[in-house]
């Protein structure tokens, strides 16, 4: 299927509040939307989601009116890092589920061109797309392999919403709509640290294969993409790794493996797929 060709889309900015409201509770109120929405549409299993029942869900609509709140927001609203991260991941996850839905994609996100810089957010009075959430304000503009620019000038006005410390472990907490990403979550600024180090171990404990018979070990390609953002890949591993005989092997062998690095399945993660 060839893709879709479409003009730059700003998702939130119709009907944008009138009444200013304070950023954290808008921000508190995305992610309880976002956690009853998760609850109720999407398998804990898999991470899959039932996009078409969530878009009929009043949660939804809530959602979709939280963010036409963002128009007035301010930066320096989001009083710690963690609060930051919290609410840059759950604005992109839910920029992500809206995208979806308004665009009615139904295989996945290649449907259209240049998805990722295409869909959008205002927020405080500038727009964010996907690709400006995830390597401007969470990665704070650091390059990577799939990007080795950065996507925000230096001059850039939206660079005062970047996050004031990167974490590479946002990586599994940011779902994209593929069947290769991390599950969607919701996440709380008071509980970062543990929902990241979840994310982490979860996302690792089911990716990770260790081959000791043929000194490999497969991950996932987001492991290539934004190598310099983990480091040394084995010893990373081994923090999140759950005890075991894997994670045993891999102390003892971790400089001899070879690394593997899965294709990416971008097929869209939906619960209910097209029959």
């Amino acid at each position: 299927m060839s893709p879709r060709y479409i003009e730059p889309i700003t998702l939130n900015d119709a009907g944008a509040a009138l009444v200013t409201v304070p950023l954290s509770r808008l921000a508190e109120d995305l992610r309880a939307r976002l956690s009853a929405l998760i609850v109720a549409h999407t398998d804990a299993a898999t991470g899959s989601v039932d996009y078409r029942a969530l878009a009929r869900s009043p949660d939804w609509s809530a959602v979709v009116g939280t963010t036409r709140g963002l128009a007035a927001a301010r930066a320096d609203e989001l009083a710690t890092p963690d609060a930051q991260i919290a609410f840059w991941v759950n604005l992109y996850n839910a920029l992500i589920v809206h995208a979806i839905v308004a665009l009615d994609i139904r295989e996945g996100v290649g449907e259209i061109h240049d998805f990722f810089r295409c869909v959008r957010y205002l927020v405080g009075g500038l727009t964010f797309s996907l690709l400006d959430i995830e390597h401007g304000v969470l990665r704070q503009n650091r390059p990577s392999r799939n990007h080795p620019s950065p996507v925000v000038a230096p001059d850039d006005p939206r660079l005062a919403w970047m996050v004031r410390r990167f974490d590479p472990r946002v990586h599994f907490a940011l779902m994209c709509g593929a069947r290769s990403c991390p599950p969607i979550r919701a996440y709380r600024a008071e509980h970062l640290d543990a929902q990241l180090d979840l994310a982490a171990r979860s996302f690792v404990g089911v990716d990770v294969e260790v081959d000791r018979a043929g000194a490999t070990v497969r991950v996932s390609r987001l492991f290539d993409w934004y190598a310099d953002d983990f480091g040394a890949l084995v010893p990373w591993l081994l923090r999140h790794l759950d005890p075991g005989a894997d994670r045993e092997w891999l102390a003892a062998n971790g400089t001899l493996v070879k690394i593997e690095h899965r294709d990416y399945d971008w097929a869209l993660n939906d619960r209910v797929p097209l029959a």
